[in-house]
């Protein structure tokens, strides 16, 4: 069974009828720190004469991570049952550095009746099915990454200083020490052109964004 049908905007009522076979949880916040970068790759069209081709392009996303608003944890003071009040955790979190991504504004969370009455808040890329009795999670990690870039767009988020980008090459630039010595062996000599290879791909990215700023950003939806 796909329970896509059953999710709703964390600010409406889900219906009550069919729930999804999951603890219930709390509802959260997508957070993210200037310092924390996660390296990856976008994949874009490139038209060369009458073909198409994909291309992945090296790039640097935000990290955005999950802050649940779970009574009496964190500072945040109880309401009523299970729901809390986040505005003193949330302060602080602004006052460290930082940028809270509020769901009324960026609609990412989804709600599910779950058992024993309770609500799963899910993000709204993840969607949930039922096979052989077990629940099977998927998360859309492109329409997430398209998302964190959309982000970085409308000015939401800071494109990353070139101070953390190269915290990021210095260390990933230690890894490839730790098996010199092996190199000798393929499936280590495997390892070291991977590494050597995302090392060569991240520094491209560092260069692009130095050059460009949020112009490689924007290129990379449009292509």
């Amino acid at each position: 069974m796909n329970y896509d049908t059953l999710s709703q905007p964390w600010s409406q009522t889900a219906p009550e009828n069919t729930r999804l076979p999951i603890s219930p949880d709390h509802p959260f916040y997508y957070k993210h720190f200037p310092a924390n970068w996660e390296f990856g790759y976008w994949t874009v069209n490139v038209t060369k004469g009458k073909k198409t081709e994909e291309k992945s392009l090296p790039v640097f996303f935000p990290s955005v991570d999950i802050e649940r608003v779970v009574p009496g944890v964190n500072g945040v003071h109880q309401i009523n049952g299970e729901l809390g009040d986040p505005s003193s955790r949330l302060g602080k979190l602004r006052q460290a550095g930082y940028v809270i991504l509020d769901p009324r504004d960026h609609d990412y969370m989804r709600v599910y009746p779950a058992r024993f009455g309770g609500k799963k808040h899910s993000p709204r890329f993840e969607t949930y099915k039922i096979l052989a009795n077990k629940i099977i999670r998927n998360f859309d990690q492109v329409a997430f990454n398209r998302w964190r870039l959309e982000l970085m767009i409308n000015g939401h988020i800071d494109i990353p200083h070139d101070h953390f980008m190269e915290l990021a090459l210095i260390d990933l630039k230690k890894r490839p020490d730790r098996y010199i010595n092996q190199q000798h062996l393929p499936e280590v000599k495997t390892r070291l052109v991977t590494m050597y290879k995302k090392i060569e791909d991240m520094e491209i990215a560092r260069q692009s964004i130095l050059s460009k700023g949020l112009a490689y950003y924007e290129e990379l939806l449009n292509g």
